[in-house]
């Protein structure tokens, strides 16, 4: 039996699946035998909890992986911000996934096998100037994971964070100018900005049988920026 053969009747609940991301994110999956449910924003509005409820209360399907890959991102210096960026970027980016587990963890634990990823970012694990309400809120993912690692590892249920780098997205050149992402490049000593391939393949790993053991980490991909290729 091939690899592919061994995944159907396997689904992955995706976030986010329409970004380029998590798209690349769902082309994995779908490539290797999986059924990937991936609402859009319209049909999950993270921003309100009730959305969320009523999602669920009309979609009640069975999962083997979450990925939450939905995110916004709002470059403000702190005196420009004010409480409606703060909420929202935090109930997109980490309390709306906490609420999707509340009502799919059951699925899984049933199973007593499973993936929960959230992709959070470098910025979950170092910050920079502007990304406060974004850094709060990736930061806020690595407590999620490693708490729930914890409650969900009696389960067999694998708990990860998987933290991009600088990846080639439009989000990427909407902000930072060209001169910023030359600048960021030049710190990444594999030389090159990431692809949303890179992701999806870790992604994977992450949240397939080859990862027996990993559960609880965030774990960093980004060609090895954060590790002091920045100050070359």
């Amino acid at each position: 039996m091939s690899a592919n053969q061994s995944n159907l009747g396997k689904i992955l609940f995706l976030t986010g699946g329409h970004g380029e991301i998590g798209a690349a994110i769902a082309k994995k999956f779908q490539a290797k035998g999986w059924e990937v449910i991936a609402p859009t924003s319209n049909e999950l509005d993270l921003v309100e909890p009730d959305a969320i409820v009523k999602y669920f209360q009309t979609w009640g399907g069975d999962v083997d992986a979450i990925i939450h890959c939905a995110g916004v991102n709002v470059p403000k210096p702190l005196e420009r911000l004010d409480w409606g960026d703060l909420e929202k970027t935090m109930r997109i980016n980490a309390l709306g996934f906490a609420e999707i587990l509340r009502h799919l963890a059951p699925s899984i634990k049933k199973k007593k096998s499973g993936y929960v990823l959230a992709i959070s970012s470098i910025y979950g694990v170092i910050s920079r100037a502007l990304r406060l309400p974004y850094a709060m809120s990736k930061h806020a993912l690595g407590g999620l994971v490693q708490t729930l690692a914890i409650e969900l590892g009696p389960f067999n249920i694998k708990v990860n964070a998987l933290a991009p780098g600088v990846i080639d997205t439009r989000l990427t050149t909407q902000n930072n100018s060209p001169e910023e992402i030359a600048e960021l490049k030049a710190g990444i000593p594999l030389g090159r900005l990431g692809k949303p391939e890179d992701i999806a393949n870790a992604a994977y790993f992450l949240c397939s049988e080859a990862n027996g053991f990993i559960t609880g980490q965030t774990i960093v991909a980004d060609g090895g920026y954060i590790i002091g290729g920045f100050q070359k």
